[in-house]
């Protein structure tokens, strides 16, 4: 990856709190709020958003839904992580875009504790 668009990507991750669970572009955890926006943003630098998991974001009114995990840098609390067998994938970032902020919502599985990990596609 050049350098222009990994700071350009470092800068957004910054500005709408992204947390990164490890190192690199993988388990990027997305605040709900901020999905919309994220999601533009990596298809105005051309990157694909090859899909996500779940996490649950842990509060002192809130308990864990799964496993362990990192502690959150921007808010209260912490996340845990859902188990899965593999990530959920979507044919395009616009795809993956109405089923987080349309579909998902609206649907019996929903949870309003969970929060999206994107995984980058930066090869």
């Amino acid at each position: 990856m050049d350098f222009e668009l990994k700071n350009n990507l470092d800068n957004i991750m910054k500005k709408l709190h992204i947390q990164p669970v490890g190192n690199g572009y993988i388990d990027l955890i997305c605040p709900v709020e901020n999905i919309g926006e994220f999601i533009d943003c990596m298809e105005q630098l051309g990157i694909k958003i090859k899909g996500f998991t779940w996490w649950c974001h842990v509060h002192d009114s809130h308990p864990a839904c799964g496993l362990g995990g990192p502690q959150s840098q921007y808010s209260d609390g912490w996340f845990s992580e859902i188990p899965a067998d593999e990530i959920t994938y979507f044919e395009s970032n616009e795809t993956l875009k109405q089923y987080l902020l349309e579909d998902y919502p609206n649907c019996p599985q929903y949870k309003e504790c969970y929060v999206p990990a994107f995984w980058l596609d930066l090869d």
